[in-house]
């Protein structure tokens, strides 16, 4: 006799026969599934979730949910129960995950409830009315050179090189179109200036 056959073997569990017992109504089956399963898929939980209560309510979740599955027979291959414990397991974690998402997005403040300051808004658009008034009373030139520096974020060299003018007189009209600006806009108080690159 080979070596491997004197070797007692211990009795494997017949995950086939608990699943069947268990959709035919054994409380028994039941209670050695919870006992079989606790703690496999609490460990999951935990190094999914790296929160021990939140993985102990996961845990009794799962294994409510694939009681549920067994009596209605959802499993059709009962010798893969451990397999279908994992897999359920997956997939509640995966909608635990999701669910906390959408939840933690949701109790961001809404733009409505956030407080709204009238004083500051009607501030903002007689700064933006008096900026968009300024640049309408600029030259065609000094506009494009402005929107060129501040929208596509060229540098005066940059700007030079593109329209075929000289490096030092972009930079004069560029400084020349921000003093315009500043001078109309002057009336309007706190008026945020941003540097355009040079």
């Amino acid at each position: 006799m080979a070596a491997s056959d004197s070797t007692p073997s211990l009795p494997q569990p017949r995950e086939d026969l608990l699943a069947q017992r268990i959709r035919e109504g054994d409380r028994a089956a039941e209670a050695e599934l919870a006992q079989r399963f606790t703690r496999p898929v609490f460990l999951i939980c935990l190094a999914r979730l790296r929160d021990r209560d939140s993985a102990d309510d996961l845990t009794q979740e799962i294994l409510l949910a694939v009681l549920r599955a067994l009596r209605a027979g959802h499993l059709r291959e009962p010798d893969k129960l451990p397999q279908f414990v994992q897999g359920t397991a997956r997939n509640l974690i995966n909608n635990f995950i999701r669910t906390r998402i959408r939840r933690a997005e949701s109790t961001l403040p809404e733009a409505e409830a956030l407080p709204f300051d009238a004083t500051a808004e009607f501030r903002r658009v007689e700064r933006r009315q008096a900026l968009s008034q300024a640049l309408q009373e600029l030259s065609h030139s000094d506009r494009e050179i402005l929107e060129l520096a501040a929208i596509e974020g060229l540098s005066s060299l940059e700007i030079a090189q593109r329209l075929g003018v000289s490096h030092d007189a972009i930079r004069a009209r560029k400084s020349r179109a921000i003093r315009k600006i500043a001078e109309k806009l002057h009336p309007v108080s706190h008026i945020p200036t941003v540097k355009p690159h040079s």
